[in-house]
């Protein structure tokens, strides 16, 4: 694995620790650098620190921090649990699966508490730099640039929320106490539409490559697949549509797909800086390693590397169809229940270990399937629906990640790993999806076709209803995007999420799921809303 060009957490000296802590900061209700950033920045140098800090209200470093304590993107492949990929370990297990087994409250805390959170810190960090930015000598260096990137975080931000919350208290400045005391909230609309004009602003004055060619800053192209969700998630189909094809008219120069050699490799730490990659969260090598993938390891024998925590549904992996493009119902797609993984998707093994597969100088079998944690031996599930496998997406081993491997078992338990955010290929799906819905069923052909191509799938049939045709590019983004916490943001979009979450048996481990209507619009925390005299909650909460 490379040394990581941009280190995200920043040591910040200490009389700037105010401005680096992440999880309280707007529920204190002030700026957390307002006492501490005047007269601090004053060259390009000292910017770049105070930016770089900002990313530590989204990942922060180490097991002990990130695995306990909570960030922005904390385990964000676990809103697969929040459908019906995956299982979380129980039914109180960060907050992913409160929602998905009808637990979640205002004071669950977990995931549901730590985006409103963090991304309130992040913005209010965002503002405080935006302000100090005009008296700032960047020297030859063009502020706009770093004024782009500012506002593609707090565009990135908004848009996020205002998905999972609806309406934000938008805040663009600094504030003071008093004025935090009288904030409100704005509609979903208006908080998106203010996310669209901050990334509208980064997509012009940010380039195609990094600044600073350090991987994990945002792009022209992130910046513009931002917006283009900020469309998708309010059925705007048409704007959608448009912004995803600058995108795509980018392919075979800024952006691409990975050949399918390098596939396996894009969440496994060994392809980080690949054009399929639009924008990711980078955690760095050693210290700076993130604990989120821990529960996604496999219990090894030469050393610790994760505990298996999540698992994984039969249905999900029998989603992936046969090499023929054939689901494996169809009588003529050739499948063999007594050899189920021969003749498959190819990214199904790409995605998955199965019992026999080698790993860590041996064979997967009793000694990993017995140290699974916390509910048993999944090859003994099969009645509740959970599939007999490991990950392999995220997860270290000598031969592919070593370095890898080896951090996991000697620093704090901490994956150097990324997390990715944006991909070509959900770009590609998400623009397919668009035309769709917006009545160019015949325009979403291609995008579908290029991503089963490059898994040696067969072309789409000819003639697809738009209906037929959501359903596939439901089918391509799930198996394609399985693991990644892709599937809640697209059955979520396309309204079907509480019946496919309470479709999971798999939660009967945790007493079934249950998840509720209301649900699709989280809760805000708790002790913010009580103690905001203009925040009203989310209905039903």
């Amino acid at each position: 694995m490379k040394i990581k060009n941009l280190t995200l957490i920043t040591i910040i000296f200490s009389f700037m620790l105010t401005f680096t802590t992440c999880e309280k900061d707007f529920l204190v209700k002030s700026d957390p650098g307002a006492a501490t950033v005047d007269g601090f920045f004053k060259t390009a140098d000292d910017f770049k620190l105070g930016v770089n800090g900002i990313y530590n209200s989204l990942t922060s470093a180490g097991y002990f921090v990130t695995f306990w304590g909570g960030n922005y993107f904390h385990m964000n492949m676990e809103f697969d649990v929040i459908s019906d990929n995956m299982v979380g370990q129980g039914a109180a297990w960060k907050g992913y699966s409160e929602v998905a087994s009808g637990l979640l409250t205002p004071l669950s805390g977990g995931i549901t508490e730590w985006k409103f959170n963090y991304g309130m810190g992040a913005i209010s960090k965002v503002n405080t730099m935006l302000a100090v930015l005009p008296n700032v000598d960047f020297g030859a260096e063009d502020p706009a640039t770093w004024e782009a990137e500012l506002k593609f975080l707090r565009g990135f931000l908004y848009a996020d929320l205002a998905f999972l919350y609806g309406g934000m208290p938008l805040i663009t400045t600094q504030i003071n106490a008093e004025e935090a005391d009288a904030v409100s909230r704005s509609t979903q609309a208006e908080t998106y539409a203010q996310a669209i004009s901050d990334l509208s602003f980064a997509a012009a004055n940010l380039g195609q490559s990094p600044n600073a060619n350090e991987v994990g800053r945002p792009t022209t192209m992130a910046a513009t697949t931002a917006i283009a969700y900020a469309y998708l998630n309010q059925d705007d189909y048409a704007n959608a549509a448009t912004e995803f094809a600058k995108v795509v008219a980018l392919e075979g120069g800024a952006v691409g797909l990975a050949t399918t050699e390098e596939w396996e490799c894009l969440n496994r730490g060994c392809q980080e800086a690949n054009k399929e990659i639009i924008w990711s969260v980078q955690n760095g090598p050693l210290s700076e390693g993130s604990g989120d993938f821990i529960p996604m390891g496999i219990p090894t024998q030469s050393g610790y590397n994760g505990w298996s925590g999540h698992k994984f549904t039969q249905d999900l992996v029998d989603a992936f169809g046969m090499a023929n493009g054939l689901p494996i119902t169809d009588p003529a797609s050739g499948y063999d229940p007594d050899n189920p993984y021969e003749n498959r998707d190819s990214r199904l093994r790409k995605t998955f270990f199965f019992e026999g597969d080698p790993y860590d100088g041996g064979t997967i079998g009793d000694a990993e399937f017995g140290g699974v944690c916390c509910n048993g031996d999944t090859r003994l599930m099969a009645n509740i629906g959970i599939a007999p496998v490991f990950p392999k997406k995220y997860t270290a081993d000598p031969d592919t990640t070593p370095e890898a491997f080896a951090q996991m078992n000697t620093i704090e338990y901490g994956s150097p790993m990324d997390i990715n955010i944006y991909r070509y290929s959900g770009v590609l799906l998400a623009h397919a999806e668009a035309l769709n819905e917006s009545g160019n069923t015949a325009g979403a052909y291609a995008g579908v076709n290029k991503i089963r191509t490059r898994a040696g799938l067969p072309d789409l049939a000819a003639g697809l209803s738009q209906t037929e045709m959501r359903a596939a590019i439901l089918h391509e983004s799930r198996v394609e995007h399985a693991l990644e916490g892709r599937r809640f943001y697209d059955l979520k979009r396309a309204g079907i999420l509480m019946e496919t979450v309470n479709s999971n048996q798999g939660w009967d481990l945790h007493g079934g799921a249950n998840y509720k209507a209301h649900y699709d619009l989280w809760p805000l925390p708790g002790n913010f809303v009580d103690n905001s005299a203009n925040i009203d909650q989310n209905p039903g909460y």
